[in-house]
């Protein structure tokens, strides 16, 4: 199991999660933040009146966090740089990093291969 932390622009975020609720994956968790990398970007804002530049360093973000099943990460990945790619820098990162185990809260059972289960589950509805 693998967890697929994506950190993209917040525009693209309904057009992924419909994406991949459409191909299977349900239990995302999905959080605002925000973040600076190389690029900068001028806001133009309004003071009285009165139009000002105004140089930002701090980039409104989107951070998605969802587990999924090993074999499936390259397709995953490739179907999130489809999306949430604008062709432009800043467009964000994907991390993927090694999931040991996945603990109920309510049960404190362990499923390690709960994603095995998840997938068997949907097959059966």
């Amino acid at each position: 199991m693998k967890l697929i932390k994506v950190i993209m622009r917040p525009e693209k975020t309904f057009e992924l999660k419909d994406v991949l609720s459409g191909i299977g994956y349900h239990g995302i968790t999905v959080k605002e933040c925000s973040g600076f990398g190389e690029h900068k970007t001028t806001i133009k804002q309004l003071y009285r009146g009165i139009a000002y530049d105004t140089r930002s360093d701090l980039f409104k973000r989107v951070e998605l966090e969802f587990i999924v099943h090993d074999d499936k990460v390259e397709s995953i990945v490739k179907t999130i740089r489809n999306v949430a790619s604008t062709d432009k820098g800043g467009d964000g990162r994907i991390y993927i990093i090694p999931v040991e185990d996945a603990i109920h809260i309510h049960s404190g059972d362990t499923h390690s291969g709960f994603m095995d289960e998840k997938l068997l589950e949907s097959k059966r509805q």
